[in-house]
């Protein structure tokens, strides 16, 4: 096994008015296992965290007695606690716009039998805020809180597709192409080109672009004063569905979000 590799953060931290880098780095040893790591060692977590040994320490042994981190006794490893959770479920009960959209979501799936995730643009990623799974899952590891590049989301696209003109070609500029499957699309060309179309249309599908076997459909999600707040989707598998058979799903996908958008009890932002 190759040697880890220091984290390189996604995102810069927005640094206004009093900010506290202790509590930054100590987050930062979080964050560290949202790279797809189930448990780490300290010598792991110095050299990905880019931190001194002597702070790590420090940070583990925090977190480890606030109960946000658990050590095996045995291969002296750090995992995730099961405390984490009261966090996130915390934001998910307090969330007006997953409460709002998950008896469509729910109703959705209901007539499709697919499944229905809504998702929120966090800086540079798409984070799945809500999900209904259908009868057949491609991915079983993506779940409540999964997170993907934007570029390589339909549900990033349907969001930045309405950003404002400046904004967006922020958005663009700052993308690291990675491919994902053996459609992602890899120049800032072809991911304008899909902004545009998004924009006019206000639907996207897509094909083998973040998970090679898929078929996602999605449409952006506004709220009383037209600012793109989110976008949900439909997700089908292509063992299943040819692409001109999901295209029937352009119209339910519009309509779910058109419904979730004009609820008469979505807040102006």
């Amino acid at each position: 096994m190759s040697d880890p590799k220091p984290s390189e953060p996604s995102r810069q931290p927005r640094r206004s008015g009093p900010y506290n880098t202790s509590l930054e780095r100590g987050l930062s040893i979080l964050a560290i296992f949202d790279q797809g790591h189930r448990s780490l060692s300290l010598a792991e977590l110095t050299a990905m965290s880019g931190l001194d040994k002597s702070a790590v320490q420090r940070f583990t042994q925090t977190l480890l007695d606030l109960g946000y981190l658990k050590k095996d006794p045995a291969t002296r490893r750090y995992s995730l606690s099961p405390r984490l959770l009261r966090l996130g479920s915390s934001f998910l009960r307090g969330n007006p716009l997953i409460e709002r959209a998950t008896p469509y979501m729910l109703g959705c799936n209901r007539e499709t039998s697919e499944t229905i995730n809504l998702g929120v643009l966090d800086d540079d990623e798409v984070i799945l805020v809500a999900r209904v799974p259908g009868r057949e899952v491609l991915s079983p590891n993506v779940g409540l809180g999964s997170s993907f590049p934007w570029y390589a989301s339909v549900l990033g696209q349907a969001i930045v597709a309405f950003y404002p003109q400046q904004e967006r070609q922020r958005m663009v500029s700052g993308v690291r192409f990675v491919r994902h499957a053996s459609r992602t699309i890899l120049s800032a060309d072809k991911l304008v080109e899909r902004l545009d179309s998004i924009r006019q249309t206000g639907i996207v599908l897509a094909t083998n672009e973040i998970y090679e076997g898929d078929i996602s459909v999605a449409a952006p999600i506004f709220d009383y004063d037209g600012k793109v707040v989110a976008a949900v989707s439909i997700v089908v598998l292509r063992s299943s569905w040819s692409e001109e058979k999901a295209e029937r799903l352009l119209p339910v996908v519009r309509q779910l979000a058109q419904t979730i958008s004009s609820n008469p009890r979505f807040p102006r932002s």
